[in-house]
């Protein structure tokens, strides 16, 4: 049973949106053996021992059922020059990635080149969590490139840092 909110959804997306959030691209094989993907800003660490991570999947969407049976799946941390491909897997649909978008990660798995990192994973847990679903997974291997600046999005829209920590 929901309980009626003093706030609308918009408030609600707003407020959240307050919050700036890398953004990922999570890929699989579809059934079929083909790169899908999708554009998630909710992923996380989760544990060290194990190492895991979490993402969540809107429950909604057949991508995230395919990523989920896929049994494992990988998640590229977009670098600044990537919006194309974050809209790219943003759009509703069936999330085909074009071959020039991804080549196969050490798990066989599409990933997406020249990301600030990678993140190979093992299906590992799901949870509901509302409209999403919340996938944990066990990582098996990791690429990082400390030469790229990540894509940010906030308030609505992409940005990229001003300046260096």
């Amino acid at each position: 049973m929901t309980t009626p909110n003093s706030f609308s959804d918009r408030e609600f997306r707003d407020a959240v949106g307050r919050f700036p959030t890398g953004v990922c691209v999570v890929t699989a094989k579809n059934a079929y053996g083909e790169p899908i993907g999708m554009t998630v800003n909710s992923f996380s660490s989760v544990s060290l021992d194990p190492p895991l991570v979490l993402v969540c999947l809107g429950e909604e969407s057949p991508r995230a059922r395919a990523i989920i049976n896929a049994g494992q799946f990988n998640i590229s941390i977009l670098s600044q020059d990537q919006t194309d491909v974050s809209s790219h897997f943003a759009q509703p649909g069936q999330g085909l990635a074009a071959e020039s978008m991804v080549v196969a990660g050490h798990n066989a798995s599409p990933v997406v080149p020249h990301s600030g990192a990678v993140v190979e994973c093992d299906v590992e847990a799901q949870y509901p969590g509302g409209d999403h679903v919340i996938l944990i997974g066990r990582v098996t291997h990791l690429t990082t490139d400390t030469s790229t600046s990540p894509l940010l999005y906030f308030a609505g829209g992409y940005r990229k840092l001003d300046g260096e920590a």
